[in-house]
């Protein structure tokens, strides 16, 4: 058995792997196993998150070509994994890097409708939101005032953005999903 084998089996005894998920792992050539290794080790990763990693892996490498090994060497994913952030912060960044390359239309997107609030310029008073993953159909629009000029000041500033048809971009933009 190699050492790296021998490292894979060890880890799924220490994290309780199921035989089917280190399988699915050890099925990758030596060099992908390797490279996923490291990030697993960093991120300490149980069932579930490795079985997600392997599925998205998997996905972006089978549509864009390529290797896991390649993959994770870019430094939108190696960078946080070698930061001095938590554990989780370092998960949530690795996971959001692959999350753009496995949809970068949908990533795109969500870049696009975020400078277009940006652009608006509404202030702190107004906020706006989309749904998680842009599911949904709606834009969430949330006012804060402290008292009623503020609320007044802040839907005229609202209304303008509709009457001059700044805030139509976004609603188009919304309507690309």
């Amino acid at each position: 058995m190699s050492q790296l084998n021998e490292q894979l089996v060890t880890y799924a005894q220490e994290k309780r792997l199921s035989p089917q998920t280190l399988a699915r792992w050890q099925a990758w050539s030596a060099e992908d196993q390797a490279a996923l290794f490291v990030v697993v080790q960093v991120l300490q990763l149980g069932e579930n998150q490795l079985r997600d990693f392997l599925d998205w892996l998997e996905e972006i490498t089978a549509r864009d070509g390529g290797a896991v090994r390649a993959l994770l060497t870019r430094a939108d994913i190696h960078h946080p994994l070698q930061s001095t952030l938590s554990r989780n912060d370092k998960l949530k960044a690795v996971k959001e890097a692959l999350r753009r390359i496995r949809y970068p239309r949908l990533s795109r997107l969500e870049a696009e409708l975020h400078a277009t609030v940006k652009a608006l310029d509404l202030g702190n008073r107004i906020q706006v939101s989309f749904p998680l993953a842009l599911e949904g159909e709606e834009i969430t629009i949330e006012l804060k005032a402290r008292n009623p000029q503020e609320l007044t000041d802040t839907l005229r500033r609202l209304q303008q953005c509709v009457d001059d048809g700044s805030l139509l971009r976004l609603f188009a933009l919304f309507d690309e999903v």
